[in-house]
C-alpha cells in the first residue's frame, strides 16, 4: 500500500477527478445523490449492494454536489495559500437552517444531546460508543477524548449562536511514522503544558505539519467553528489525533475548545467515517477536509489504487458493507480541500432519506 501510494503521488495520470455534468439530471450523475427507486432501507448499513439493487452507479461516493444547491457546496478559494470561502447560500451554512419554524433547533438539539453523551462516557456511564471512541482505547485515553469532545461541543453551541459558518467543521487526518517517537510528543496529551520542539523534531512530524497548518488557516478564515483531528496509534505508539491537536493548539493558535478528537481511525476510510460521525454530532451537514497532496490524490474520484481494491469506497464496502457518504474537491487554486457529507442521499428530503447515515 505504501508503494502504491508513492506511485500514485508521483503519477498524476493515476488520479482522476470526474468532470461535473452540464446537465445535472443526466442519469448516472446527479441521480447518485438520490436513492434508487428500489432502495431497501433495511440493508443500508450492512448490505449496501443489495440495498441499491446491485446498481453500479450507486456504489460510488461521487455525486457532483456543485451541480445542486441542496448540497450546500461552498467553494474555498486559495490565493498564496490563504483560504477564503465563497458566499454561503442563505438556505445553507452552519448552524443548519433546516426548519422554517425553528431554523436552527436541530443543530442545537444535536449539540446538547451529543455533549451529554460524551460527558456520560467520560464518567463511565455511556453504553453505546460512537465510532471515534469505539476502538480498543485505554480507559484513560477514552475518558480524555470524551471530555475534550464534550467541552468542544458545548463551546461550538456558544459560537454557533454568535455567527454562521459555511461548514460545520474543518477536518484533517493524521499520518503516523516511527520517526515521531524521536520527539517529546509520545508522552504528551491535550491539556498538558506544551513542549518545545527543535526544527529537526518538527520535521519528523511531516506531513502532519502541512495538514494541521491548512486546518488552522481554514479555521482562522472562518470556514467552520470547530476542527476535527482524526487518527489513532497505527504506525507508531503515538496517537495521530494528539499529535495534530498539539500542532493546532500549541503552535498554530487554535483554541483547545475548538478541537474535536478522533483517536480511533486506522485508515483513510475510517478517518472519513469517524469524521462524518462527528459532523452528525455537531448537528451539521458537511465538513471541509484539508490534507496534503498525497492524501488529496487518494480522496479524488478515482485512483490507480482502485484497480487493486484499495479505494475508499471499495474498502468501506468490504469492511462494513456500506458507503460512507459523499465528498468532492471544493478548493479552488489548490487541490487539497474537500466538501464531505456523511449523508449519502443528500438530495433527498432531510426528514426522509436525506438524513439517513450509517456513521452515527
Amino acid at each position: 500500500m505504501v508503494v502504491l501510494g508513492l506511485v500514485l503521488a508521483a503519477t498524476p495520470s493515476c488520479v482522476r477527478r470526474a468532470k461535473a455534468p452540464t446537465d445535472a439530471k443526466r442519469p448516472g450523475c446527479g441521480c447518485r445523490a438520490h436513492a434508487p427507486k428500489k432502495l431497501k432501507r433495511s440493508s443500508l448499513c450492512g448490505e449496501w449492494v443489495a440495498a441499491v439493487d446491485h446498481e453500479a452507479e450507486w456504489r460510488s461516493h461521487v455525486t457532483f454536489p456543485e451541480t445542486d444547491p441542496r448540497s450546500c457546496f461552498v467553494r474555498v478559494r486559495y490565493e498564496k495559500d490563504v483560504p477564503k470561502a465563497e458566499p454561503t447560500p442563505s438556505s445553507c451554512g452552519y448552524p443548519s437552517p433546516t426548519s422554517e419554524i425553528e431554523p436552527e433547533s436541530r443543530t442545537f438539539a444535536a449539540l446538547e444531546r451529543e455533549a451529554l453523551r460524551y460527558e456520560a462516557i467520560a464518567n463511565g456511564a455511556g453504553s453505546e460508543l460512537p465510532f471515534d471512541l469505539s476502538c480498543e482505547l485505554p480507559k484513560e485515553e477514552r475518558v480524555r477524548a470524551a471530555k475534550i469532545n464534550a467541552t468542544t461541543l458545548r463551546a461550538t453551541a456558544r459560537r454557533a449562536k454568535e455567527a454562521r459558518w459555511p461548514y460545520a467543521a474543518i477536518a484533517t487526518f493524521g499520518y503516523g511514522s516511527k520517526d515521531q517517537l524521536k520527539t517529546p510528543l509520545p508522552g504528551w496529551r491535550p491539556g498538558q503544558a506544551c513542549p518545545s520542539l527543535t526544527t529537526i523534531e518538527l520535521g519528523r512530524l511531516q506531513p502532519n505539519v502541512t495538514r494541521a497548518g491548512r486546518a488552522a488557516d481554514a479555521w482562522k478564515a472562518g470556514i467552520a467553528p470547530a476542527v476535527i483531528v482524526s487518527g489513532g496509534a497505527v504506525h507508531a505508539e503515538i496517537y495521530e489525533a494528539w499529535l495534530l491537536d498539539y500542532l493546532l493548539t500549541c503552535r498554530l493558535g487554535v483554541p483547545a475548545d475548538a478541537v474535536l478528537v478522533d483517536p480511533c481511525a486506522q485508515h483513510t476510510h475510517t478517518n472519513v467515517r469517524n469524521t462524518g460521525g462527528l459532523v452528525v454530532a455537531l448537528g451539521g451537514r458537511a465538513a471541509y477536509v484539508v490534507t496534503d497532496s498525497l492524501q488529496a490524490n487518494y480522496l479524488q474520484d478515482w485512483t490507480t489504487i482502485d484497480l487493486f481494491g484499495g479505494g475508499i469506497d471499495q474498502r468501506s464496502l468490504r469492511d462494513w458493507g456500506y458507503l460512507l457518504g459523499s465528498w468532492r474537491q471544493a478548493s479552488v487554486g489548490a487541490r487539497f480541500g474537500f466538501w464531505l457529507t456523511p449523508f449519502r442521499f443528500w438530495a433527498e428530503p432531510e426528514d426522509e432519506l436525506g438524513g439517513a447515515t450509517c456513521v452515527r
